[in-house]
């Protein structure tokens, strides 16, 4: 259900900066995007590898279209409505997205799979509009009951996405070993998903954010210490047909793309996968809705980008902008 880049050209992010040492740094296509590590005090290999390793083996869990996928076989379950063991990390990442789905009040929801696996944004082909009607009624995140180790469905065609939220997880989980290989000075860009890992060689990472309507240009910079910054925009994912654009990020109500005057949210948190729903929770709740849950949680800021490129920032945003 989200922000996923194709292209080498096109990223929500861009790094700049100069650098005082030649960084070790490799970037593979996978978990249906351009993941790109550098280390910055570290001249292993194996630890670099190991990192893009960490990402083929949660794909394996949390990717909803690969077949061999914990997560795919979940869905197509013959046996939905029966308690079904499920791993320690699907586990955890499904629970992290009901806690985001109830706190929007399901304005982000992550059973909404039954209608985005009807969008093919690869190959532009937009659902016929009955399809989308009939699965609206499968797409609730009450219809997930989550127990322990153990999840059940209540309704055989609900299905679960975690498309907004599992890379966030997963940048979490390359952090933390990365500093148990003693890796202090790292950046990890799963597709737009950043994640700081400590500074870069003693100054802040630089991070721009990219400008919705030119987006081979930023629209504005960050100076980032230890933290993650996630972008869900409308120009990351779309189909355009007939003067009409449609993005990925799907209104529930309708099974169609939400229509609130936003082009993005950019969230800066401490932990990568509280951004990464946070960013598709506030983009979904509008400038409004999404402002007031931003300022009223610690630790977190946000900015809103409208259609105009006119920005709106949360209390404690403005502090992070370079000058």
């Amino acid at each position: 259900m989200k922000k996923v880049l194709l292209s080498l050209l096109i990223f929500s992010f861009f790094l700049c900066g100069c650098q005082k040492t030649t960084p070790l740094s490799s970037k593979e296509f996978c978990l249906d995007t351009i993941v790109q590590i550098t280390l910055y005090d570290s001249s292993s290999k194996n630890i670099l590898n190991n990192c893009f390793d960490l990402c083929k083996k949660y794909e394996l869990v949390f990717s909803s279209n690969n077949k061999k996928s914990e997560l795919y076989q979940l869905n197509h379950s013959l046996h939905k409505l029966e308690n079904q063991t499920i791993s320690k990390e699907l586990y955890q990442v499904i629970k992290q997205g009901l806690y985001y789905s109830e706190l929007s009040n399901g304005a982000f929801d992550i059973t909404i799979g039954s209608i985005s696996s009807l969008w093919d944004f690869k190959n532009n082909t937009i659902p016929q509009d009955n399809l989308i009607k009939e699965h609206l009624q499968d797409v609730s995140y009450k219809n997930i009951v989550l127990e322990k180790n153990h999840l059940r469905f209540l309704n055989e065609q609900t299905m679960i996405d975690l498309g907004a939220i599992a890379k966030g997880y997963i940048a979490d989980q390359i952090k933390d070993y990365l500093l148990k290989k003693n890796v202090s000075s790292a950046l990890i860009n799963l597709g737009g998903n950043i994640l700081c890992v400590g500074q870069k060689q003693q100054q802040p990472f630089l991070i721009g954010v990219t400008n919705p309507q030119e987006t081979n240009d930023s629209i504005l910079s960050l100076n980032i210490n230890d933290l993650s910054v996630v972008t869900s925009g409308t120009y990351q994912r779309y189909i355009e047909t007939d003067s009409k654009k449609y993005h990925h990020i799907l209104d529930p109500s309708t099974g169609y793309s939400y229509e609130n005057g936003l082009s993005a949210v950019t969230i800066i948190s401490k932990s990568s996968i509280q951004g990464d729903a946070l960013s598709t929770v506030c983009f979904s709740l509008g400038k409004e809705k999404g402002m007031k849950l931003l300022n009223s949680l610690k630790d977190v800021s946000g900015c809103f980008i409208d259609e105009n490129n006119q920005i709106t920032y949360s209390k404690h945003f403005k502090k992070f902008l370079a000058n």
